[in-house]
């Protein structure tokens, strides 16, 4: 076996299929995957295997190690239940990946001297006659391997829909890999024997920038869509609230205008009915207490927390607020129905669950020094997992849920706030600090 052989039958289909397992281990897979595995890694091994090599043409070498990729991208389909596009682009991110770790390898051969040896060639199959290449090999593919998935394919995760609105920017990426792949076989076939060591270090260097591009063009561009979209659902979401805040304003508007009116008639109607003084004193009280729950100093604030309170005392929670809500003036009404609105709906999800005598939200709002702090705390039970400093929404339907935190994160930002999240000890804790001087 040539040293050619080899390395299309053995060593690059085991490159690859490490990198595309890097790429691919969050993809849903499909029934009976561990069956289905070692068959389509059998089967792309024995295609690479079975491939002829009747010319050591560069345009046909890079066919063929097409053809061996393509390969594993069909044993993707069969692996893996999510789209099309999904499994390619994790594909062409693995093989990209691989394509870099060997010109990294290839530099590093040519600065010392050893142009491509030990991977093409018709000089009989010796594995890595000399034990520093060996290492060296290893490393250089583990690192690049290793800081790929902790960059990149951690970033693909189960069942999520790829966003490439703009598919033109994929089918550009594959375009220039593609180009790198071709020029680097005419290098390795026709230009690497002549052993200039300078030139063929400039066109490795080359190839590994083409594949950075690559990669940021692919996950640059997906991120940049998922934040369109996450921008796209919490202008949604305000806007939602927005029209939320005008329909609960004129309600507890009418609720208050009846609360005025009842604690002034319920005294006759005590006094021309059976109701017995103590029944009439109580319904004074359960008024007065819902009357006197709404003054915060902020109307806005005053129809959140009277919202907030109905649903909480429903649901047996205990919702203690100390707010100074005069010191929220510089804050548009929308802002804070938002604001606090989204913090209480946190904080009542994870209480909700939790025994009674836990179920407790705390509310605060006062100015310090030259700060205006917000803080709300609660229990908590579920292990809570972090993604960008925010919380990650613990319902499965995180297609429409999470948003939350991230329009109070937007309004933190835009009245140059401070936003931090601790939780520990079962207590949930969220803290805001605002300039107290914020202009409108």
């Amino acid at each position: 076996m040539t040293q050619l052989e080899f390395y299309k039958s053995f060593q690059f289909v085991i490159e690859l299929i490490v990198a595309e397992t890097l790429f691919t281990f969050k993809l849903e897979r499909r029934r009976l995957f561990w069956v289905r595995l070692p068959l389509c890694v059998a089967a792309v091994l024995l295609i690479s295997w079975l491939f002829p090599i009747p010319t050591t043409n560069a345009l046909y070498m890079s066919f063929m190690f097409f053809c061996i990729f393509l390969s594993t991208v069909l044993a993707g389909f069969v692996l893996f239940k999510e789209s099309p596009l999904k499994i390619i682009y994790s594909m062409v991110a693995a093989y990209t990946v691989q394509h870099l770790a060997y010109e990294g390898y290839n530099i590093v051969q040519t600065l010392m001297g050893r142009a491509n040896a030990g991977f093409y060639g018709d000089d009989e199959f010796k594995l890595f006659p000399n034990p520093l290449f060996g290492v060296l090999y290893f490393c250089i593919f583990l690192v690049v391997y290793f800081f790929a998935t902790v960059l990149l394919g951690r970033k693909i995760e189960r069942g999520e829909k790829l966003r490439i609105s703009s598919s033109y920017i994929f089918v550009f990426a594959i375009l220039i890999f593609a180009v790198d792949i071709i020029l680097n076989a005419v290098v390795v076939y026709h230009i690497a024997p002549l052993g200039n060591k300078l030139y063929l270090s400039i066109v490795g260097v080359y190839n590994i920038v083409c594949c950075i591009v690559v990669l940021l063009l692919m996950f640059e561009v997906s991120k940049r869509y998922r934040l369109q979209d996450a921008l796209h659902a919490v202008n949604l979401l305000r806007r939602h609230e927005r029209e939320q805040y005008r329909e609960s304003k004129e309600n507890i508007a009418l609720i208050n205008m009846k609360c005025h009116d009842l604690k002034h008639q319920v005294r006759d109607i005590g006094t021309k009915s059976a109701l017995s003084e103590d029944a009439v004193k109580e319904i004074e009280n359960l008024i007065q207490i819902y009357d006197a729950a709404l003054r915060t100093g902020n109307e806005a604030l005053d129809v959140i927390i009277t919202e907030k309170m109905l649903s909480c005392n429903k649901n047996g929670i205990k919702l203690s607020c100390i707010v100074d809500g005069k010191s929220l003036s510089f804050m548009r009404e929308d802002d804070i129905y938002s604001l606090f609105g989204n913090l209480i709906d946190n904080a009542v999800d994870a209480v909700l669950s939790l025994e009674e005598s836990k179920r407790v939200i705390s509310l605060k709002v006062r100015e310090v020094g030259t700060m205006l702090s917000v803080n709300v705390h609660n229990y908590y039970e579920h292990k809570i997992e972090f993604e960008d400093g925010l919380p990650v929404t613990t319902k499965q339907d995180k297609a429409y849920h999470g948003y939350g935190m991230k329009s109070v994160k937007y309004i933190c930002n835009k009245y140059g706030g401070d936003l931090s999240i601790m939780a520990a000890d079962n207590v949930f804790n969220i803290n805001i600090l605002f300039p107290v001087n914020v202009s409108r």
